[in-house]
């Protein structure tokens, strides 16, 4: 079989949903010299499942720094060393302000926040900010109960984010302060209150293509809603080394999350300016549906105003944008 026959059969079985073992190996071995083609069977589950609409979200550290989990590759953690603001919560004004900011440009809007968990009076703090908000919000608050959640959810949430962020089996070099199942325990509480779930990882850690699949498969297990893909971006002062992926690969493996999970949400997160460089557009062609847009937690990120330009020269529209309904 042929190229061509390859990415007509993964084409045919992605939008039926019966990826399996032996076509994500299929995916992962596909040669360089032919990635065009990987990406346009991707392209085309994109536009199958999502035609032209594509997620875009705006992020806000409402808490910064200070965190005592020891996660190798993040600026916040006080087991490292990088350059950071610890700041304690953001008042409800401040996160209003930001809200109403994201939805005049039609974004979606995520409250996150750095530590383990929150305290049950931030979280009151939090929920009370979210009631006074518009648009779509979503929030990543740590590891929370059934019942937080249930709170989250009555002030207008509709999302939680919690990565798992690589493999099971290489999880251990990169965090020790708190388990995998931790992590795979609150996906499944937040589900359970009724919520969706935003939930991937980072790449480019030194994790194998044996990982991505592994960690592909763990999220297609917990049925998550959308799934964030963050290249990684070696900030001084933390653990992990700079990547060694090509812009290429780092694609590929957007075309490989695309394929296994063709009716949910790819998200390009953290990263992406600087792995992808002027390649940046090419994450949509290779089957991405959603990035944020803006600054991300302690990262300058691209404009929304740049991204609103890219998406337009692409004919893809947001969301909330009332103009893909025209």
């Amino acid at each position: 079989m042929n190229s061509f026959q390859k990415a007509r059969d993964l084409y045919t079985k992605s939008v039926k949903n019966s990826i399996n073992d032996s076509d994500l190996d299929t995916i992962i071995a596909w040669p360089a010299s032919e990635i065009t083609l990987l990406f346009a069977c991707a392209d085309l589950v994109r536009r199958t499942f999502f035609k032209n609409v594509v997620d875009p979200c705006a992020l806000m550290n409402i808490k910064s720094g200070g965190c005592s989990e020891d996660c190798a590759y993040c600026a916040q953690s006080s087991h490292n060393t990088a350059d950071v603001t610890v700041r304690e919560l953001a008042d409800e004004t401040e996160i209003v302000r930001n809200s109403q900011s994201a939805f005049e440009r039609n974004l979606t809007f995520c409250v996150v926040s750095s530590g383990r968990r929150i305290s049950a009076g931030e979280l009151k703090t939090i929920a009370s900010a979210l009631r006074k908000c518009e648009g779509e919000l979503h929030a990543s608050l740590g590891i929370l109960s059934e019942e937080e959640f249930r709170l989250l959810k009555s002030a207008g949430v509709s999302c939680y984010n919690h990565n798992l962020e690589t493999s099971r089996s290489y999880y251990s070099t990169i965090v020790s302060t708190h388990s995998y199942d931790d992590r795979t325990r609150t996906v499944r509480a937040a589900k359970k209150a009724g919520l969706s779930v935003c939930c991937g990882g980072i790449f480019g850690m030194g994790e194998t293509w044996d990982d991505r699949k592994a960690l592909c498969l763990e999220l297609r297990a917990l049925d998550v809603d959308t799934i964030p893909i963050n290249f990684n971006l070696a900030i001084p002062g933390t653990r992990v080394k700079p990547p060694k992926e090509s812009p290429m690969e780092f694609l590929k493996i957007v075309s490989l999350f695309r394929l296994a999970h063709p009716d949910k949400t790819i998200k390009i997160c953290g990263g992406r300016e600087k792995n992808l460089g002027r390649m940046q557009s090419l994450m949509f062609c290779a089957g991405a549906n959603g990035y944020i847009s803006g600054d991300y937690l302690t990262t300058k990120g691209d404009s929304v105003e740049s991204d609103d330009e890219m998406i337009g020269m692409l004919g893809l529209a947001k969301k909330h944008d009332e103009r893909h309904h025209a």
